[in-house]
């Protein structure tokens, strides 16, 4: 009799390479709600609360922010309205907390507010920086993958980090690389990940360094706006520089540029901390045809070859 994996076993089966497959997203916004008006937490739980209901116009102002991205969040015993504002794209990035009155708050953001060194303010009032939270993905009704691998992180987080650092989340993308989760406030986004991962990856972000093997890519790249096949170049050849130079703080290098050579293949420059230079090229193309969800049809996939090269 034929087995059949998940895609997430296959993923892991085949050693599908993680970095390079987060696109970019300056902002984030994390609101707290189980969606009971929308049935819980469908497949496409941020799109469906988007095109109506109680949540449309307060999403339709959060989303003009340029890059944001949207999750709704949860945790058992938790019964609140607690809202948090991730800033990534800043030199020294920030995540903000509030608790909201109600929902209609969302639409009092200041969204100039999301500028470089301001404190968001909603409702006249200023947020509270805070230094940590992990978003776990536990959206089951997107991939079971999500639920079946993402839950016992979030259980392994909750007792490693403290259960009002961490949260449960909707799809972030890339569920065939569950568990993922994106920490925050630099929002670092992992896959792979097992309740055995959790401890060194709260110890590493605490201490300001990256896990290489389980890093999937960030949401931005400070002071870079780049588009999303450029971002995920750089996030693959960041892994890779990381790991050839050992070079694990997360301030141990900062994206320079990204140059496009033609034929899906871009050059990548980090500086180091000292002003060193140190480059990559990065290929594009796609992979044998493989199970992105469960349950669908397997397709090609983007994949990236990354060959670091001496600086001109």
């Amino acid at each position: 009799m034929q087995m059949t994996m998940t895609c997430a076993e296959e993923s892991r089966a085949v050693a599908e390479n993680l970095a390079g497959t987060f696109k970019p997203a300056d902002t984030f916004f994390l609101i707290e709600s189980s969606l009971p008006d929308y049935g819980g937490w469908n497949g496409d739980a941020v799109k469906s609360a988007a095109s109506g209901g109680p949540f449309a116009p307060g999403l339709a102002h959060l989303q003009s922010a340029p890059r944001a991205k949207a999750l709704f969040i949860r945790k058992p015993q938790s019964q609140g309205k607690n809202f948090y504002i991730a800033l990534t794209n800043q030199t020294t990035p920030r995540i903000y907390h509030t608790t909201l009155v109600d929902t209609d708050e969302l639409l009092q953001l200041d969204i100039s507010s999301l500028a470089a060194d301001a404190t968001p303010r909603i409702n006249g009032r200023a947020m509270d920086e805070i230094d940590e939270l992990y978003a776990v993905c536990t959206n089951g009704r997107h991939d079971p993958c999500c639920s079946a691998h993402g839950t016992p992180v979030y259980h392994e987080l909750t007792a490693q980090a403290g259960h009002e650092r961490v949260w449960q989340t909707t799809h972030i993308g890339g569920h065939r690389m569950a568990a993922t989760l994106i920490a925050f406030p630099a929002g670092i986004v992992y896959g792979h990940v097992d309740p055995s991962d959790v401890e060194a990856l709260v110890t590493n972000q605490r201490a300001g360094y990256l896990l290489t093997h389980k890093y999937r890519g960030r949401g931005a790249y400070a002071g870079q706006a780049l588009d999303a096949a450029a971002h995920q170049a750089a996030g693959a050849a960041e892994a890779i520089i990381r790991e050839g130079a050992r070079l694990y703080r997360l301030d141990d290098l900062r994206l320079r540029e990204v140059n496009d050579l033609g034929a899906d293949r871009r050059r990548v420059t980090f500086l180091d901390a000292d002003g060193g230079l140190h480059c990559a090229e990065v290929t594009t193309g796609m992979s044998a045809p493989r199970l992105t969800s469960c349950g669908d049809t397997p397709k090609p996939m983007p994949q990236h070859r990354v060959v670091v090269v001496y600086p001109d």
